[in-house]
């Protein structure tokens, strides 16, 4: 299928570059576009009426990741770079953007200015200004980043007093894991009351962990190549724990609907059912996916997604398109960008596709 059938025209679409909370209104307060796939019917709406598309019984999976900061300081000799993170890889590299430091090199090891016990050696470079490198001891990484680290986004421009400030509201209200290196979004338009409201009208939570990598960046989620075939992701590491997967068996042995927030949640619940008969029961498991969604894909457990509005030529938008449907989704994008008013990406407003 060719990429550029997921192309649309970006001049009149707003992208902020801080979360809703930061902006003055609340989290609920964003646009909503719901898809209805039996009906090939497109609806406008806000997101705090999503309670009107739920069912009770109904079992929505959360992903209780939060982002982390993503760029530290490191030196080598005299001279200093910022390295950013951008995910972790399963042979325990990372993959990083030194934002075009002249000095870059395979085999160069250069020394954290915040704790000279870390390291970080540059082991080869990747496409698009990317290298792999490894942090030593990876265990200081994380705390390092939580004391020191700042953050950088490819396509927002994020205010960094506002992130050192008011952490809180670049986090879904349900996170408790730190490890993802960009913002699991779908979740951010929740907030506590509309998440009780949800379980009072008989809706059940589960979460899972998925710890966002390099695959958000704009770099692997912007699709090149002239086929969406031929494109790839990188691994992201999940974790589905035993209460979570039981909760997800009883919804399906009853017949109940499995809600995936986020692309995130829908890729992690597929890759546990990737090997298995649809519907059949799933193994509570930990590891890393690198399961790319594309039209054709045959879905065998999750019924209704919750996303974001995504990037024209991305990997996420051909998720969308592969659960709902190529013509669906691109005259849907077509209606929001006539209509206007609608926000894009991470901080922007949410699809809803049942």
């Amino acid at each position: 299928m060719r990429t550029e059938e997921f192309d649309y025209n970006v001049e009149s679409r707003i992208v902020p570059d801080d979360p809703v909370e930061l902006r003055g209104k609340s989290r609920e307060d964003g646009k909503m576009v719901v898809l209805d796939r039996s009906t090939d019917k497109i609806t406008h709406t806000v997101f705090s009426t999503i309670c009107q598309y739920f069912r009770p019984g109904d079992l929505l999976v959360l992903n209780d990741s939060y982002v982390l900061a993503n760029v530290l300081w490191f030196q080598y000799g005299d001279e200093t770079t910022h390295v950013g993170l951008c995910g972790h890889e399963p042979d325990g590299t990372t993959i990083v953007d030194v934002f075009g430091w002249p000095l870059a090199a395979p085999a160069l090891t250069l020394t954290s200015k915040n704790n000279d016990k870390l390291t970080c050696t540059l082991l080869e470079a990747l496409p698009d200004q990317l290298w792999r490198a490894r942090f030593e001891p990876f265990d200081l990484v994380t705390p390092t980043l939580v004391e020191f680290g700042q953050r950088v986004d490819d396509i927002t421009d994020p205010n960094l007093t506002l992130w050192r400030s008011a952490p809180l509201a670049y986090r879904s209200v349900y996170a408790n894991t730190p490890g993802s290196f960009n913002i699991p979004s779908a979740g951010l338009h929740f907030s506590e009351a509309l998440l009780a409201e949800a379980v009072a009208k008989g809706v059940e939570v589960a979460h899972i962990t998925l710890h966002v990598g390099a695959t958000e960046t704009f770099a692997v989620r912007h699709i090149t190549e002239k086929e969406v075939e031929n494109h790839k992701v990188r691994s992201e590491y999940f974790q589905v724990g035993d209460r979570a997967a039981a909760q997800i068996n009883r919804a399906v042995s009853g017949g109940r609907r499995v809600v995936a927030v986020g692309t995130t949640v829908m890729r992690t619940l597929e890759t546990l059912a990737a090997k298995l008969e649809p519907k059949a029961p799933i193994q509570a498991q930990s590891g890393w996916t690198d399961l790319y969604i594309y039209p054709g894909f045959k879905f065998k457990l999750v019924d209704v997604l919750l996303t974001n509005l995504h990037q024209p030529r991305s990997s996420h938008i051909v998720l969308t398109a592969a659960f709902a449907g190529k013509e669906l989704v691109m005259r849907s994008y077509a209606e929001i960008l006539e209509g206007g008013g609608y926000e894009f990406d991470m901080f922007g407003d949410s699809m809803l596709i049942v």
